[in-house]
């Protein structure tokens, strides 16, 4: 490992401990250089840890990014990308009526 990470092995809400119980090769680290906690597997960057804040919401977003759900998370993807995108048509086809309305329509 890198000499910026520094192993967790005793955290408050015992994530650490508990990361084990997901999966054996998950490894808790604190990054000095980034100032943040990054999860690792087999020495791979799994996850890293928003706003340095270590509790159950860790636990539950690797539960969610583990590689056995990738299909699923891609669908939600999909979907959530399809909603933007019909959110976004819907914002620029009432933008365009509101122009002719107020332009006038010479039809």
């Amino acid at each position: 490992m890198r000499a910026e990470l520094i192993p967790v092995s005793r955290d408050l809400y015992s994530v650490s401990e508990r990361l084990k119980e997901i999966d054996e090769r998950y490894e808790l680290f604190y990054n000095v250089r980034l100032g943040r906690y990054e999860i690792y597997a087999s020495g791979a960057l799994q996850l890293t840890v928003p706003r340095g804040e270590l509790d159950a919401r860790v636990l539950a977003r690797v539960r969610e990014t583990r590689i056995e759900r990738a299909e699923k998370v891609l669908d939600e993807i999909e979907r959530a990308c399809a909603a933007a995108r019909r959110a976004a048509e819907k914002l620029a086809l009432e933008r365009a009526e509101e122009a002719l309305e107020q332009e006038g329509s010479c039809w």
